[in-house]
């Protein structure tokens, strides 16, 4: 027997159907539940391994609501569902089930959707268990270690940050009925504020009688929670520290783990997220796989303020002082080419830094320009895979009849044209990585053999007759909305699922706009070099329009401009942006109608917009995929998607 399957589904003939499939293929099926309810009952009794999941029941229960309840059990799940419009996948997607399958479906769809799914949760536990170890080991490492205590609090964020993700974290202990508090606020990736309460009072600007009601306590923080979203924002109305704190810092969610100490208090460590989805009932079970280390380090920090109060006061006036964001040099921590500082970046880089250490498949998602390469080579470069190849390959723009060839290889003759051997680009990359890029792009037809490879593991070449065993990490990348895509029959759920198994999402420019003068800082800096030019820098108008622009072309298109507006300006000061198209500094139009449309429409008019004015051209220099910082491929591809004709941007 495999596993313990429990059916949940409210029509007996769909259920029965299903039992007698899984017992065929060699399941244990433990039970058949009409409703939520009956579910939960048989769960506790029969303790299942596997639930494949109905979404709508009969009695007006939701599948979903299982999910939070399985999660929390370690009980892997698939929806099994007849509607499969857009915003029941979405809503099916944010409960994380490890799969998705459409009725009505064939008896292998099911099977190979089960395969997939543990698979997918074999993986997601293997993580989990990686970040248990990395954490332990963190913090025994600190516990251990003989550098002082001055030192050992500046590395403590670190220790925490990846694995428990937080804008602002605070450690809070009782020693002989007197509070302490260090307060870590994070200012870059690996920078940190280090303060205690007095010192972020200051920081925020408190009065003396502000101060009092700010200092820290302890009576409320007995019990381990976490609160997202609304439910972190009801806990503020009757907290004036939590809410000021949460007011300066724009914090929208937080997750407090208590501990016992030996002298029998209670200490805290809380973590804050500005995300308002920050945290789950994994973060805590993490913490709690690490309670001794931890322990262990808040003793040290207790004995400390026992032992030497002078230095802890000393320690708390030089760091109050430092009230700035550092510039942060990310390349000196692996991540080449990566520019910013702001906090949606830098969580996307404390999640690439802890799926790099991992084998596990990853698919970042990002608008088109928002660094989807930059990203998989610095999970590459991060990886015990690093001194292999990484292999890239742009799906949309291999031709169709082409994509087997080019990811798995020929043999000579294979077929018209085939006149020598071809290694593919699965067999280039043995033992190192593969990034697929624009995998939305992918046909059909080619979706279905590269399936049949992250399956198999092996590979078997146009015109051959032998299959090779392959070991590659794979990453996927795409401007696309997948679930969309999936819904819309232009790509396989199965093969979403067995991507999809570490999102990682990239924000577009305009969500991470405090990175723009790094990143135009970069670039002029890089074109000076190629130019031979000495340009300073960027005037107070040329500053305001690079801020109040858009950027639909997100950092590539930011680039192309600073390199335009370094050709035109002949002073040693860039005074003017020179953007696509006649788009000036907006401050002129503040007094016009704001007109409401959706992205796609947005998208639509830029595009119409660059291609006016390159009066047509796409490809080349000069062209509008040049200037939007596109493949001509994929703009002709964004061009017959959003319905663009010929006759909106060219005048015959």
């Amino acid at each position: 027997m495999k596993e313990n399957i429990l059916i949940v589904e409210d029509e007996f003939i769909v259920a029965n159907d299903l039992r007698l499939t899984m017992v065929k293929a060699g399941y244990s099926v433990c039970g058949i539940a009409a409703s939520v309810k009956e579910a939960r009952e048989m769960i506790e009794s029969k303790k299942p391994t596997w639930v494949l999941l109905d979404i709508f029941l009969q009695d007006g229960s939701m599948g979903t609501e299982l999910s939070g309840y399985l999660t929390a059990k370690n009980i892997g799940f698939i929806y099994i569902s007849a509607n499969t419009n857009q915003s029941v996948l979405e809503s099916a997607k944010a409960t994380q089930p490890y799969g998705f399958l459409v009725k009505p479906f064939r008896e292998k769809d099911l099977l190979i959707m089960l395969e997939i799914a543990m698979e997918k949760h074999r993986q997601g536990t293997e993580l989990t268990l990686q970040k248990e170890l990395l954490l332990q080991k963190q913090v025994g490492l600190l516990v251990e270690s003989s550098i002082n205590t001055e030192q050992k609090i500046k590395l403590i964020p670190g220790a925490f940050q990846a694995l428990v993700p937080f804008d602002y974290m605070k450690i809070t202990c009782l020693k002989n009925d007197e509070i302490d508090e260090w307060s870590f606020l994070r200012t870059g990736f690996d920078e940190y504020q280090i303060t205690d309460y007095i010192g972020l009072a200051n920081i925020m600007g408190l009065t003396a009688q502000e101060q009092n009601k700010f200092r820290p306590k302890l009576s409320d923080s007995s019990k381990s929670e976490y609160y997202n979203g609304k439910d972190f924002h009801r806990l503020l109305l009757d907290d004036y520290r939590e809410k000021r704190l949460s007011d300066h810092l724009r914090l929208e969610s937080k997750v407090l783990y208590a501990i016992k100490m030996e002298n029998g208090e209670t200490a805290t460590l809380t973590f804050y997220s500005r995300k308002a989805e920050n945290y789950s009932q994994s973060h805590l079970n993490l913490l709690a796989k690490s309670a001794i280390p931890i322990k262990a380090l808040i003793g040290q920090l207790q004995n400390e303020v026992k032992n030497a109060p002078e230095k802890r006061l000393a320690a708390r006036k030089a760091d109050s002082s430092i009230n700035r964001i550092p510039e942060v040099n990310l390349s000196q921590a692996g991540f080449e080419g990566i520019i910013g500082n702001s906090p949606v970046l830098l969580r996307v880089l404390d999640n690439v830094g802890l799926v790099a250490r991992s084998n596990v498949s990853v698919l970042i998602l990002g608008e088109s320009g928002t660094g989807k390469e930059r990203v998989a080579q610095s999970i590459h470069n991060l990886s015990a895979r690093k001194n292999k190849p990484i292999i890239t390959v742009n799906c949309a723009a291999i031709p169709r009849e082409l994509v087997e060839s080019e990811l798995f290889g020929h043999e000579r003759g294979a077929f018209t044209g085939a006149s020598e051997k071809r290694i593919g680009k699965f067999e280039l990359a043995q033992g190192g990585t593969i990034f697929l890029d624009e995998i939305g792009e992918l046909p059909l037809d080619a979706q279905v053999k590269l399936l049949r490879v992250l399956q198999e593991r092996e590979i078997e070449s146009v015109g051959g007759s032998r299959t090779v065993k392959v070991d590659v990490r794979i990453i996927a990348a795409t401007n696309r909305k997948l679930e969309k895509e999936v819904a819309e029959g232009r790509f396989r759920l199965d093969l979403y699922y067995r991507l999809n198994v570490f999102p990682i999402e990239l924000p577009s420019l305009r969500d991470r706009k405090a990175d723009i003068p790094l990143l135009a800082a970069h670039f002029l800096a890089v074109y000076n070099k190629e130019m031979g030019k000495d340009v300073k820098g960027f005037s107070t108008n040329a500053q305001k329009q690079l801020e109040s622009y858009g950027w639909p072309g997100n950092i590539r298109e930011l680039g192309h401009v600073v390199e335009r507006s370094l050709v035109l300006t002949t002073g040693d000061i860039i005074n003017e942006i020179h953007l696509a198209g006649t788009v000036k500094d907006e401050s002129n139009n503040m007094n016009r109608p704001f007109q409401l449309m959706t992205l796609e429409k947005m998208e639509a008019e830029h595009i119409i917009g660059v291609l006016k004015n390159c009066n047509g051209k796409v490809c080349g220099s000069g062209g509008a995929a040049e200037i939007l910082g596109l493949p001509p491929s994929t703009l002709n591809s964004k061009i017959k998607k959003l319905g663009i004709k010929r006759e909106s941007f060219f005048n015959m």
